[in-house]
């Protein structure tokens, strides 16, 4: 490209790919970047899990608190797939075929690519087989799909372009951000929710912090959140006294 064009050196008529003179990064490098792309995704994931849920169960998004064994979890998911995708590059390459095959971009692009599809996935078959035993489909489940569909379609069509597949990485993490949101808010649905009574009103347990339980209101008659919030912390003579049960066994 002319924006990008650079002054060529008559020694390195040979080599007229331009991927070739970049320095390539050392494993250290490589290393440091993996860990720190995985760590930041893995935040933004559960992050985005915990606030769906909390969207579902209408307490405000400042109460949130992450819990380390999901980062933690999610994390160790993420390098899983790193190593997968090097081993299968590397088994790729090992039959002696050239191993620019691919530009760096467009490994990033297919690997979130295959990322997202497995996500997607997997949030589809919870959603159907929720669907097959209570008869209820999620209707912003269609919304997600239709931006999977639309960065696909865009990925197929970027070919070689390293700005392209900048892209279409960047909308893949966007939908894999966003596939963790809808997860959030679908696992609150389709979850057995646990009920106790405190003075006569029924309130749902939402999550347990490191100092504090939160619950959350819940219309008996109308089965659904009524908005009411409740901070209960750990120490307290309250929860002592109250049994939680699956909403089924009161209705």
């Amino acid at each position: 490209m002319a924006l990008f064009s650079e002054k060529k050196n008559p020694a390195a008529n040979d080599q007229p790919d331009p991927e070739k003179k970049i320095a390539p990064l050392s494993f250290t490098q490589i290393v440091l970047l993996i860990i720190l792309s995985c760590f930041c995704l893995a935040y933004l994931l559960s992050a985005a899990a915990i606030a769906g849920r909390f969207v579902e169960y209408r307490v405000p998004l400042f109460l949130m608190e992450l819990p380390s064994v999901m980062v933690k979890g999610v994390i160790y998911l993420l390098f899983m797939a790193v190593l997968a995708g090097l081993s299968l590059q590397r088994s790729l390459n090992a039959d002696g075929s050239p191993k620019n095959v691919l530009s760096r971009w467009q490994k990033i692009s297919y690997f979130f690519s295959l990322l997202t599809t497995l996500c997607f996935t997997a949030y589809s078959c919870a959603i159907m087989v929720y669907f097959f035993k209570t008869g209820t489909f999620l209707t912003e489940s269609c919304y997600l799909a239709l931006l999977y569909v639309c960065a696909l379609m865009v990925h197929f069509k970027a070919q070689k372009s390293a700005l392209a597949h900048m892209f279409t990485s960047a909308a893949f993490v966007l939908i894999l951000i966003v596939t963790a949101f809808y997860s959030g808010i679908a696992s609150a649905k389709i979850e057995t929710k646990k009920v106790g009574f405190f003075n006569g009103e029924p309130f749902l347990l939402v999550c347990a912090q490191e100092k504090n339980y939160i619950l959350s209101g819940f219309d008996m008659h109308k089965n659904k959140i009524n908005g009411k919030i409740i901070i209960l912390p750990h120490q307290n003579d309250i929860l002592e006294h109250i049994t939680f049960a699956p909403v089924k066994l009161w209705r």
